[in-house]
């Protein structure tokens, strides 16, 4: 009680807080981000705005207030402007503002990538500006190997088309005063969250001469060294070599470097300045540092407005329903949606907020059977813990657990409504009784969650799944009444869902006992798909048989009345030598003579209706297995099994439901197009949902999934951002503690930094500024795949697509703008669409862009402002070979929103072709994307028509993981094992497709995850030799966990990678190459891929000293007769 009154003084202190707007410490704003500096003034981001403070500190003025993010605010060398990176029309852009304020003025427009993770950051990021003040240096995700990376670009400040710089790749640019050289980052890892990593995308600093194409290292080190400012002869970075970021100094005269600050609590980010003064981040402040002095203070910064994100808002939240259930008899649905639980009619009445408690999160509701209460978890004491309210929406709600120290799944009542059964993240199952809170312990598994759990009819067992050592799914029973838990199946199947009949008689579950064979269309091979069907045992050994033979025989009509009277069945055989007694006529064929029985109703009462006996289970768990029976009916994509009186539910296929109904022995199709349901505790209903529909429906054949549909108009929430945001803060914070594969949690003091980081909550004002904070502190974990997912909420501004054409387009002395290049696609699939080159369009390099949809090119500084929200739509282009309307000709084209897929296919057929003529054919080249979907098609799309060169260069640089890649590696590592000799036809091999010779695989830091697993399998296998630079080091694995109550997440990882020796690798530190080639900036500007070209030249000398065999098959045997 003492708690739960401090917390909710706590709450109500928050309350306050926002309802005065922006709360503040020492009158000091906290979350300021992206800061610059010129002269007395700073500009910064808060709230997704852009705002000036004088240098000095002070309450600090608001230059952009539109609804999406203003980020990366960089002021021009003279002062007047500052250019930043906005969404005004929903795609980011590059705009310049005047200082005092007033309208931005847009300078670029080719389409954006689109919205990104927030590890990916933004596309079109400002850098800051050439020295002269006349051009503005951004960074365009415009490369051919990720949506994420991107290279240098400058756009006039006067507007026009923006031109690359000679950098291919780089995450922060800064100018030397002199204009000709640029301190740089080959790689980006300024959003990746990622503390004291050390792996192989760590950056180095740079410096890259523009006059003279050469380029010079300047740091070298595992640490991370990033975001160079270039002031005077000194380039400032930040690095983490000491564990935590602070500033450094290059000198670029003595080549000596220094460390600047020394701060330890929180890391130094984003760095930028001019003149003799540096600003810079550090946990949220705004630090400013004279370079002359090498003193740093913090900026007092005060900020005011309304900061519109904070404020409380109406929403229906339909949209965010995370579970949903139906009460017992089927009158009203249960839903858990963004952290409240709500009951919606199925026909009359109004929508009910059981729960309305902003900052705290109930979920996983669930209906007692006998439709008093609502069971569900909620963290309003700190901690998950199960409580219980009238269904009914009266009365005030009960805690039932109090032990709540660990995240728990959800609950599921005993059919008596006098128990819930839960597992819990210790990998336990328990249950509790409602009335008293006492916790039993049901099982402990060594291998997986417990997540799947039934109560029989009469309340008296528990049925569940535990992995067993095999990693086969293993059906368990728990009795009540001994206390004692038995293996019911499994050990040679894999056995799920088990679900009891109603009426106690049959237990039904899923296995995997089918192995049907599906081939491949490309060569002899095959595997295993579709195990799945649904099953049925009789519980005890005298229990009812199922699915005996039957025998069609003749009824006996039964107006006929018999020669004699049969025995009464009920009635016992006399005793030996006992008198004769009178026949008496069957009850259930009464007559009007019949003298009435001693205490049997008379004719005119109605008689009293049965009572039906309680049902008592009974388990033989000896000799289950033979009294298992399939359900009939195809193997299929079979899930979510519930039971009824008649039968067994479920859903197959992608999304039909259906009954097996005993009785009838044939299914019932219910109902078609649904993506998940839930049966009423009686049997006779079931709530479905269908896309973003929900219905409620009765068990009985026919259904249609657009009847039934409920009205959740009313399910409407006041959501208080500042509520939401704190709660989610410490759930995330939970959900680690609760979820990460190390409990020790890489010995970190999870609780103090719940602490360092809760300082920012209060001065969160926006779902980024929450983004941030999460990344910061799941970054503290030094740990790959930590990150942070956006809500399910719409953004601020709705996107509007600009127009692409697959090509490169430059502007042309004569006033019109050119067709420079043509991106090759694969036109067939919408994803790899290049609009010039679809069938019926005439367009080629040279051609000249007179006029789109009419309007003249020359009318524009910038191609792409005539393509703006043209994305969706044909447009017209007017082309010529010369400068002129006379003898031009119109093409209608269908543009696209995205040119990575062709600027990939393009690069990806350049390396082909570059290795196909260093080589003289005979080496194949294969790129893999990544090790998901998309790289296995690559991988085998590629090897197959390959298989026969003498040697593959297997290239794994950029590759963005995905799956574990042992499949891919099967594939790599095939050997021939005979030859076939046909008629008239050259020899085959056994498996056909399959490659003897040298191979190489190409890696770089941008290879990670699965792309760390790939070169990691390589080398295990003896493959071959592996050439280019260290990999990410991204080897420990996400299995999914909890959402958070807006649908937004923070992953949390699951497994790590251990060595065969029993040791941690690859995470955190990479695969290392065999033969370390680093490709030189000035070596890319130039077209070159040193990395290929080494391996290239290996494989040839491989090749040389050892040539590849040829089988010649000698003459066949000639068999004589001795």
């Amino acid at each position: 009680m003492f708690r739960s009154l401090i917390l909710a003084a706590l709450l109500l202190t928050l309350t306050v807080l926002t309802a005065t707007g922006q709360p503040q410490a020492n009158d000091l704003a906290r979350l300021l981000r992206f800061p610059d500096i010129h002269g007395d003034m700073i500009a910064f981001v808060y709230a997704g705005d852009i705002w000036t403070v004088p240098a000095a500190g002070g309450t600090a003025r608001r230059l952009t207030s539109h609804a999406g993010l203003e980020l990366f605010p960089k002021f021009s060398p003279d002062g007047r402007w500052i250019a930043f990176s906005g969404e005004y029309d929903g795609t980011r852009q590059v705009f310049v503002i005047s200082v005092d304020g007033g309208e931005p003025r847009q300078l670029t427009y080719h389409n954006d990538v689109g919205p990104l993770p927030p590890r990916g950051g933004w596309d079109n990021r400002v850098l800051g500006w050439t020295p002269d003040g006349k051009y503005v240096v951004f960074r365009a995700n415009r490369v051919p190997y990720s949506d994420r990376l991107g290279r240098p670009y400058l756009v006039s400040v006067e507007g026009g088309a923006e031109q690359p710089l000679a950098i291919t790749e780089a995450g922060g640019v800064s100018y030397a005063a002199d204009g000709n050289r640029v301190a740089f980052t080959p790689i980006s890892n300024e959003f990746r969250g990622w503390k004291r990593y050390r792996g192989g995308q760590s950056p180095d600093v740079w410096i890259y001469d523009l006059k003279n194409n050469t380029s010079e290292q300047i740091t070298n080190t595992r640490a991370q060294d990033m975001l160079p400012v270039w002031l005077g002869d000194t380039i400032y970075y930040i690095s983490d070599r000491d564990w935590t970021m602070n500033v450094f100094a290059y000198d670029t005269r003595t080549k000596q470097t220094r460390k600047v600050t020394n701060h330890t609590d929180y890391d130094v980010l984003w760095p930028s300045g001019a003149g003799d003064e540096l600003v810079y981040e550090v946990g949220g402040y705004i630090y400013r540092l004279d370079t002359k002095t090498d003193q740093e203070a913090r900026v007092p910064v005060k900020v005011y407005g309304d900061f519109a994100a904070t404020v409380p808002y109406f929403k229906n939240v339909k949209a965010d329903i995370e579970t949903f259930a139906i009460s017992p008899s089927g009158v009203r649905a249960l839903f858990g949606a963004r952290g409240d639980i709500y009951t919606a009619p199925a026909k009359e009445g109004e929508v009910r907020q059981l729960t309305d408690s902003q900052g705290v999160r109930e979920f996983a509701p669930a209906w007692s059977p006998d439709g008093r209460w609502v069971a569900y978890l909620s963290d309003r004491s700190g901690e998950y813990e199960i409580y219980v309210r009238p269904s009914d929406g009266t009365g005030n709600e009960r805690r039932v657990t109090t032990d709540g120290d660990i995240w728990r799944f959800p609950v599921v009542w005993s059919p008596d409504s006098r128990l819930l059964a839960y597992g819990d993240k210790r990998q336990r199952l328990r249950y509790v009784n409602v009335e008293t809170g006492k916790t039993v312990d049901v099982d402990h598994s060594e291998h997986n969650d417990i997540t799947n759990y039934s109560w029989s009819p009469d309340s008296r067992w528990l049925a569940y799944t535990k992995l067993g050592a095999n990693q086969f799914s293993e059906i368990w029973v728990y009795s009540l009444a001994s206390s004692k838990a038995q293996k019911l199946t499994g050990g040679m199947t894999s056995d799920t869902e088990p679900v009891f009949d109603p009426k106690g008689r049959y237990l039904y579950f899923l296995s995997n006992r089918d192995f049907n064979l599906t081939f491949s269309a490309f060569e002899f091979n095959y595997l295993y798909t579709n195990p799945t069907r649904i099953y049925v045992g009789i519980l005890a050994a005298d229990g009812p048989a199922l699915f005996l033979p039957g025998s069609d025989e003749e009824r006996i009509k039964t107006k006929e009345q018999p020669l004699t009277p049969p025995p009464n069945p009920a009635q016992a055989p006399p005793p030996q030598n006992a008198k004769p007694q009178p026949t008496a006529t069957p009850a259930s064929s009464p007559t009007p003579e019949q003298t009435p029985v001693p205490g049997a109703a008379r004719s005119e009462e109605k008689p009293a209706t049965a009572a039906v006996p309680p049902v008592n289970v009974k388990i033989d768990f000896a000799g289950f297995e033979n009294r298992v029976r399939a359900i009939p009916g195809p193997d299929a994509n079979y899930r979510h099994l519930n039971a009824t009186p008649d039968g067994v539910l479920y859903l197959s296929g992608p999304g039909r439901l259906s009954l097996y109904n005993l009785d009838a022995k044939a299914e019932q199709p219910i109902i078609e197009g649904i993506q998940d349901y839930d049966l009423s505790a009686d049997g006779k209903h079931i709530i479905f949902q269908a896309r973003d529909q929900f219905g409620i429906a009765p068990v009985a054949p026919g259904q249609k999934a657009d009847a039934g549909l409920l009205k959740l108009d009313g399910m409407t929430m006041k959501i208080e951002p500042r509520a939401e945001w704190a709660q989610e803060y410490v759930d995330a914070w939970r959900i680690m503690r609760d979820w990460f594969y190390d409990p020790n949690l890489h010995g970190v003091d999870w609780r103090a930094i719940r602490a360092k980081y809760e300082q920012l909550v209060p001065y969160i004002a926006n779902r980024e500024d929450l983004n941030f904070v999460l990344t910061e502190m799941g970054s503290e974990l030094s740990a790959g795949h930590i990150y942070v997912e956006r809500g399910d909420d719409a953004p601020p501004v709705a996107r509007n697509d600009g127009g692409l054409l697959g090509a490169e387009i430059a502007p042309d002395p004569s006033g019109y703008f050119k067709i420079t290049k043509i991106f090759p696609g694969e036109n067939w699939q919408e994803s790899f669409r290049s609009p010039l080159t679809e069938p019926g369009v005439k367009a080629k390099v040279g051609d000249l862009i007179i006029a789109v949809d009419g309007r003249p090119t020359r009318s524009v500084k910038n191609f792409y402002e005539l393509l703006e929200g043209k994305a969706a739509r044909v447009v017209t282009l007017t082309l010529n070979s010369r400068p002129d309307t006379t003898g031009a000709h119109e093409e209608r084209v269908r543009p696209v929103k995205s040119e990575v897929n062709l600027r990939y296919f393009d690069w990806v057929a350049s390396r082909r072709a570059l290795v196909d003529r260093l080589s003289g054919g005979r080496i194949g080249y294969i790129h893999v994307p990544n090790t998901a979907v998309e790289g296995n098609r690559e991988l085998f799309k590629n090897f197959y028509p390959q298989a026969n060169k003498d040697a593959l260069i297997i290239d794994d640089r950029y590759n963005g993981g995905g799956f574990i890649p042992d499949r891919m590696i099967e594939l790599l590592e095939r050997k021939p094992l005979n030859y076939w000799v046909r008629r008239g036809i050259g020899t085959t091999s056994a498996p056909t497709f399959a490659n003897p010779g040298p191979k190489v695989m190409l890696t770089n830091g941008y290879a990670g995850s699965g792309g760390d697993a790939f070169p990691y399998y390589f080398r295990e296998r003896g493959l071959g030799r592996i050439f280019g630079t260290t990999t990410w080091g991204g080897l420990i694995g996400l299995s999914g966990n909890p959402q958070l109550a807006d649908g937004g997440t923070l992953s949390t990882p699951a497994f790590r990678f251990l060595d065969l020796q029993g040791h941690w690798a690859v995470e955190g530190v990479g695969v290392d190459p065999d033969t370390e080639v680093v490709d030189s900036p000035e070596a890319l500007a130039r077209g070159e891929d040193p990395t290929l070209n080494a391996a290239v030249q290996y494989l040839l000398d491989e090749l040389r000293r050892n040539p590849p065999p040829r089988v010649t098959p000698p003459a066949p045997p000639v068999m004589r007769q001795p």
